[in-house]
């Protein structure tokens, strides 16, 4: 009862920028403005989701939905190679109301080029220094938010709640997926390697969000 309250306080609390907005991510809030049982959610997936991630990646793509399970992909740096490193919960964290620490994880990794990095790099760089807050809002009750971050001197961070899939944002998600799929797919023993098809929407989306500063 108390996670059917509070999913719809989670909702409520979560605004959703129009469609014609979804060209941009949104800034993400400070801590010190979060309601508690949402700070004490977040520090939960922090410590359970991202367990043994690193703090400093070369790019980060954090799903959080509304009904399911919360995972996160990143692109790490270790010894001078690059890896894709996938972690999915087996169990909604934000549905267990009890013994949430003994809720396991699925990890997987795979190894990319750093010229294939340097493409997801180079997109989620400039989306992410093109922050910047709707002009209209709307409340929303399901769906998805996303937190795309990247190694720009520091870690930063951009978010978006359940884009079109038609926006700028919403190929963008799709290609954050697409790291996802990579991981899926690559045997263990090999390297990641891009479609064509992929590499070509990481390039256009990358210049049309150029053109956009």
């Amino acid at each position: 009862m108390k996670n059917r309250i509070l999913l719809i306080l989670f909702g409520v609390l979560f605004i959703i920028p129009n469609i014609n907005a979804q060209n941009n991510l949104e800034p993400v809030e400070s801590i010190f403005d979060e309601y508690d049982f949402r700070f004490e959610y977040y520090a939960f997936v922090r410590k359970m989701l991202m367990s043994g991630m690193s703090d400093t990646p070369e790019l980060r793509f954090l799903i959080i939905p509304s009904f399911e399970v919360e995972e996160v992909v990143a692109i790490e740096e270790r010894n001078e190679k690059y890896f894709i490193v996938h972690h999915k919960m087996k169990e909604s964290i934000w549905y267990t109301e009890k013994n949430r620490e003994k809720i396991e994880v699925e990890k997987k990794e795979i190894e990319i080029s750093k010229i294939d990095l340097e493409l997801y790099h180079e997109l989620f760089k400039i989306v992410v220094k093109n922050r910047q807050y709707p002009d209209e809002q709307t409340l929303g009750f399901d769906g998805t938010n996303y937190y795309f971050s990247v190694a720009d001197e520091r870690l930063k961070t951009g978010t978006i709640w359940s884009p079109s899939e038609k926006s700028k944002i919403g190929r963008l998600t799709k290609i954050g997926n697409s790291l996802i799929n990579l991981v899926q797919t690559t045997k263990k023993e090999n390297i990641a390697k891009l479609k064509p098809e992929l590499i070509k929407e990481i390039k256009e989306l990358t210049t049309e969000m150029k053109q956009q500063k």
